[in-house]
């Protein structure tokens, strides 16, 4: 076997390794609607953390107390931030003053779980 054949053939396998290792993971719609005591979030994160912390979380802005996010299967760990205008307070510059309302019991210390199992509506009435 000469050097070209040899190099083509191991180019082919390094090729075909890599291409089966890249596989697009399955992904599901998940989307609904936020809000904290009867009150829609008008600005904030939603966040889908996996169990396995090899896995990354995945999540979408929350907007006008809508989201809808891009999710792998299974059990998740959801993580809720939220803001909203601060009617009594100013920028120094005059714009609006934006302030987090959603506790932090929902954030990063959050023990709500959802389980993913398709395209789904979940929707999340905090309190």
């Amino acid at each position: 076997m000469n050097c070209r054949t040899l190099f083509f053939l191991l180019t082919m396998c390094v090729l075909t390794l890599t291409l089966s290792g890249c596989k697009k993971e399955k992904l599901y719609t998940v989307s609904g609607t936020v809000s904290y005591k009867g009150e829609l979030v008008p600005d904030g994160s939603i966040s889908f953390v996996p169990g396995d912390s090899r896995l990354s979380p995945q999540g979408a802005s929350i907007k006008d107390g809508k989201y809808s996010a891009q999710v792998r299967k299974g059990t998740m760990t959801v993580r809720i931030t939220g803001s909203k205008i601060d009617p009594n307070q100013k920028m120094m510059d005059g714009s609006p003053f934006w302030t987090d309302f959603v506790p932090e019991k929902y954030g990063a210390q959050s023990a709500l779980t959802v389980e993913i199992k398709g395209n789904q509506t979940e929707n999340f009435d905090l309190d």
